[in-house]
């Protein structure tokens, strides 16, 4: 039951940084949500890694 807690955790905060770094970089917050639900902390690092987009 802990461990489970602690990787929901751990998901949630993925969730919450993908979507703060995703608005920073002028990114689509729903693909990066969705990404992120599924691939948490692989999406953080390519957010991360990736350029911010240039706002048209």
């Amino acid at each position: 039951m802990f461990i489970w807690l602690i990787g929901f955790i751990i998901w949630i905060v993925c969730l919450i940084l993908n979507i703060r770094i995703a608005q920073n970089k002028n990114r689509n917050l729903v693909v990066w949500v969705i990404l992120s639900v599924f691939f948490s902390w692989i999406t953080l690092i390519i957010n991360l890694i990736l350029p911010p987009r240039e706002s048209y």
